[in-house]
């Protein structure tokens, strides 16, 4: 051992020095902290301590984002940034936030809303009907703030109201997402804009305030909101439709497959999956889903 490296090894060249992670003291190489296994560490810390897998993202995203937490905390590689949030649980809650990015407004992409008013809603409510059977179950995986899975109460609402006869409807929506901080916006149900399709109209559906709009009970009761990890499977079954819509983006191709198949199981037979724009089912036939709005990005579960 050289002369004042005290506590140093050597592994060929380079030096190498001692850091706990997951509770125990492990070896590593200065040059290899901030590469493949200093990421590989921290993964696995995530997983392990908060029981959240982000091996599936992509690569780059997730060096990316993660990139940008170490750099406001001054670490200068992953086992420094390991050991930050080991000792403080804020930033490690500061970083799922910043890892599942919520970007989104009510009826954002209002084709595809329209397609889901015009089209859609008003197919599962027939299939319904033909089976006397009245209750309506959607899931908006990955909902951020809750604009998506309130637009969707809205519209499920407004086509009720359409019914020439009484009709003994439930809706039930299940949103998820990540970010805890995200969904107790969500759970509030207040903000600063709104933005509806053509005919809506707000006073319906929300309540005026001072610096915004607050979701009438009436859209909020149906909406149940969790705090899940898409790649594990939830208790859901015999849904009539799902949107998870800009999510899969950021999984690596073999976990977005996987996660398709968590929706087909989810879904009932006949029932319809609404993607992202930038999202598309490749190879429908081994997919369990056929198109059914090709625009729009619909599918319909075989």
């Amino acid at each position: 051992m050289a002369d004042g490296a005290a506590g140093w090894g050597v592994y060929g060249e380079e030096r190498a020095m001692p850091v706990m992670v997951e509770g125990r003291e492990i070896r590593r190489r200065e040059g290899a902290a901030g590469g493949e296994f200093g990421l590989e560490m921290l993964l696995r810390q995530l997983q392990q301590e908060l029981g959240l897998n982000f091996k599936q993202y992509k690569p780059n995203y997730l060096k990316r984002r993660i990139g940008v937490r170490m750099r406001a905390t001054g670490r200068s590689d992953y086992l420094e940034y390991c050991q930050l949030l080991r000792q403080d649980p804020d930033e490690a809650r500061r970083l799922i936030n910043d890892l599942t990015i919520n970007v989104t407004e009510f009826f954002r992409d209002q084709d595809v809303f329209e397609a889901l008013r015009s089209h859609i809603i008003p197919e599962i409510m027939q299939h319904k009907r033909e089976r006397h059977m009245y209750s309506l179950r959607a899931w908006s995986a990955g909902c951020a703030t809750g604009e998506e899975p309130y637009s969707l109460s809205i519209l499920f609402l407004e086509e009720i109201g359409k019914a020439e006869r009484e009709e003994p409807w439930t809706v039930r929506i299940t949103a998820s997402d990540l970010d805890d901080k995200a969904l107790m916006k969500a759970k509030l149900g207040i903000y600063e804009e709104i933005r509806l399709l053509p005919g809506i109209r707000a006073e319906d559906h929300f309540l005026p305030l001072a610096s915004g709009y607050m979701v009438r009970e009436e859209v909020k009761r149906p909406v149940r909101f969790l705090l899940l990890d898409l790649v594990k499977p939830p208790p859901l079954r015999q849904l009539d439709l799902i949107l998870c819509r800009n999510v899969l983006i950021y999984f690596e191709k073999e976990k977005q497959a996987a996660i398709l198949e968590i929706f087909r199981r989810c879904l009932r037979p006949g029932g319809f999956l609404v993607l992202g724009k930038s999202e598309a089912i490749v190879r429908t036939d081994d997919s369990g889903f056929a198109p059914y709005r090709r625009r729009e990005r619909v599918y319909v579960r075989r």
